[in-house]
């Protein structure tokens, strides 16, 4: 005879609720009952059934993450992290990239639904995907980037911050021609980071130049190309300095810059935007604004798991969702310096 969930819930002396919680790992059941739990469920040889679980729950045991690119270093972290997170309550992560195409955005949230998940965490979901999210009902974290109208929480960088904070690392070394290379305005990221720059510029009495103030494609070759249009400036009109805030960006700027024979940082002082290995292994090291994108997927994890334990059958239309802000933090390495003239 099949052994099921009750008849561990009967061996252990718990619900079959409160079986199933301890059998997933939640953080609501005690270590000691889930020790219990499992103790039981080793003794009787029981298995759990995936299918069954399913039609009891309308909902199976693994949880969306949807991100618009792995040229990200961010996002490799932050998969990484949700997945670690997710195997200790008992859920398995399925990762769809959709290379910033809403169309595909949409069509995989959809394809999550018909196979019921869990729920989902959504990198870059643009209007149209969170209206088909608050319409599938299923619990929603938004991560990195906030819809007009969230269908769940979100966790966001706080990059007016961070891009205030570059510009004043780089503004206390004597720049004052300081140039920056962020993503496209209609990308929250790219929009914020732009912003903290004229802050800090403006903040120090400096009215930022237009020309070297360059919105890209999240792309190597969009880096590459805005490289060229600085370099290509007059003389008297260059930056000694640069901002890459556009992460995808940086993978063809840096490079750029080493083969157009720009010493950095003695003609041109750099400051990366999210850290990673290029930026640490470069020559030089780069100094770069960490966005902390270790402790965003957590907490976004965190989050998803909560609502999930709350609302055990999915979403609820009258749920108040929350905004964090999760702060990024300087750390100097060796591409930075006072301007030429100064030295």
């Amino acid at each position: 005879m099949a052994v099921d969930l009750r008849d561990v819930a009967r061996r252990s002396g718990v619900s079959v609720s409160t079986a199933s919680r301890a059998l997933r790992g939640s953080e609501r059941v005690s270590a000691a009952t889930q020790a219990k739990v499992r103790a039981a469920a080793e003794a009787l040889g029981y298995r759990p059934n995936a299918s069954a679980r399913v039609l009891r729950t309308a909902r199976s045991e693994f949880i969306g993450l949807v991100v618009t690119n792995l040229v990200n270093t961010s996002f490799h972290t932050i998969a990484e992290v949700v997945q670690r997170e997710l195997a200790r309550h008992g859920y398995q992560l399925m990762l769809t990239v959709t290379a910033g195409d809403p169309a595909a955005e949409r069509a995989a949230l959809r394809t999550l639904a018909e196979h019921t998940a869990a729920g989902v965490i959504v990198v870059g979901s643009d209007g149209a995907a969170s209206e088909v999210l608050r319409a599938l009902g299923m619990p929603t974290v938004h991560l990195a980037r906030r819809p007009s109208q969230p269908a769940g929480d979100c966790v966001l960088g706080d990059d007016i911050t961070g891009g205030r904070l570059a510009a004043e690392h780089l503004l206390g070394l004597g720049h004052r021609r300081i140039a920056i290379i962020a993503g496209p305005a209609s990308v929250q990221s790219g929009r914020e980071r732009m912003a903290g720059y004229w802050l800090g510029l403006r903040a120090a009495g400096i009215e930022p130049d237009e020309a070297l103030a360059m919105a890209t494609a999240q792309s190597p070759d969009a880096g590459a190309d805005a490289i060229a249009a600085l370099i290509g400036l007059p003389a008297r009109r260059r930056p000694t300095a640069l901002i890459i805030a556009n992460h995808e960006a940086g993978y063809g700027a840096l490079p750029a810059l080493r083969e157009r024979s720009v010493a950095v940082p003695v003609e041109l002082s750099v400051v990366c935007y999210e850290d990673s290995p290029l930026a640490r292994w470069w020559h030089p090291a780069m100094t770069v604004i960490d966005n902390n994108a270790r402790q965003m997927g957590e907490l976004a994890a965190r989050l998803l798991l909560n609502r999930l334990e709350q609302q055990p059958g999915g979403g609820d239309g009258d749920v108040e969702f929350s905004e964090f802000r999760v702060g990024g933090r300087l750390v100097e390495r060796d591409s930075c310096g006072p301007p030429a003239a100064g030295r």
